[in-house]
């Protein structure tokens, strides 16, 4: 067997639900593996040692370029990583996913002798937003000098294959998130008034969230009582923020805690994902572990998990017009969120954690000696 090093250094969001998942589908299929985690990880409490699992902690730097120098250059804090490597010794280290300090861990492969594994999220050829460039610099390097890349669809794997046609690459499928609210027991009220649409995660200008909005304005001026939540910190067009003051969409601008954001689950009916451009997304993913219909464009990997007309529709890209009219069909027709809903459930039990991560392991004994 294998001795494997997942290392996932992202401290929020997908990067440490995401590893957090991943760690315990090994867990679920008796894998003994060690996992490498920041300290400043936001779900840092929920991984513990078991009989199955080593937990390693280490400090990285704060959000910011004066404390990645000051972290990385002055105070060598990734000196740390280096030393768990050499005290490990695995076979194989598998990146989750990209964190600079990676960098390192390809430096001292050839004299720790193991192979590097590399989950890819989103293809760093083709950013969805102006790119950081030191980081999308590194990340390219460091795809085209994986031993094994990763894909979390088979949409990623064809768009990476483009750029690295000469490396090996499988698809690992993101699973359902059903850790995020591990309490939760998704209810729908089908005899409420309103109808609670619900869109979070971090806003960018790619998630179509201007698109969402002349939507519900639609919506508004029919006087047709949809509730309509946008969560989630990021910075958007000032006029489009007065636009949603002034309609009355709730709006939460501000880094949502998972004890909110499962609340939030809680209460809505439908899950909206407007996007302009997609590799994967949690909003997907949390449709599926929670059983709740999903309205998406047709763009990534959304028609991998979403299937039109089964657990949700798919719309074209800038068609507010069409989400309009697709909310409206929930709107109008409550009994579908329940029909829907069931299907959502039923498509996520294909992508729990612990089904997913047999396959990592067979990745782990089928490329170990590559």
């Amino acid at each position: 067997m294998s001795k494997v090093l997942l290392l996932s250094l992202q401290k929020f969001g997908g990067g440490a639900i995401d590893a957090l998942e991943m760690s315990n589908g090994l867990v679920e299929n008796k894998f003994f593996h060690y996992i490498l985690i920041s300290e400043g990880n936001e779900l840092s409490d929920k991984f513990t040692d078991s009989e199955y699992r080593k937990v390693i902690k280490i400090k990285t730097f704060a959000s910011n370029y004066f404390s990645f120098l000051v972290n990385t250059f002055l105070l060598f804090r990734w000196i740390k990583l280096i030393q768990i490597l050499r005290k490990i010794k695995p076979d194989i280290v598998h990146i989750t996913h990209f964190h600079i300090w990676c960098f390192f861990v390809y430096l001292f492969r050839s004299i720790f002798k193991y192979k590097i594994f590399y989950g890819v999220h989103d293809n760093p050829f083709e950013p969805k937003e102006e790119p950081v460039f030191l980081m999308n610099f590194f990340e390219k390097f460091f795809v085209k000098n994986a031993d094994l890349i990763l894909a979390y669809s088979n949409f990623m794997k064809e768009s990476i294959k483009r750029y690295v046609s000469n490396k090996t690459v499988e698809v690992l499928p993101l699973g359902i998130h059903s850790d995020l609210c591990p309490k939760l027991e998704k209810k729908f009220n089908l005899n409420k008034e309103s109808l609670d649409v619900l869109f979070f995660g971090r806003l960018e200008n790619y998630k179509g969230i201007d698109i969402l909005v002349r939507a519900y304005e639609i919506l508004k001026k029919q006087n047709l009582k949809v509730k309509l939540t946008i969560a989630g910190r990021g910075k958007i067009d000032k006029d489009l923020e007065n636009k949603i003051k002034e309609i009355g969409i709730i709006f939460k601008n501000y880094w949502i805690s998972n004890e909110e954001l499962c609340e939030l689950i809680k209460e809505c009916d439908i899950l909206v994902a407007p996007y302009k451009k997609a590799s994967q997304s949690g909003i997907i993913s949390t449709a599926l572990a929670y059983g709740i219909p999903i309205i998406a464009t047709d763009v990534g990997s959304f028609n991998e998990y979403v299937k039109s007309g089964e657990n949700g529709f798919l719309i074209e890209i800038d068609d507010y017009l069409d989400l309009a009219e697709k909310i409206k069909i929930f709107y109008r027709n409550r009994d579908l969120i329940l029909k829907m809903g069931e299907k959502s459930k039923e498509i996520g039990e294909k992508y729990k954690w612990s089904n997913i991560m047999k396959k990592a392991i067979f990745y782990y004994e089928k490329y170990s000696n590559l």
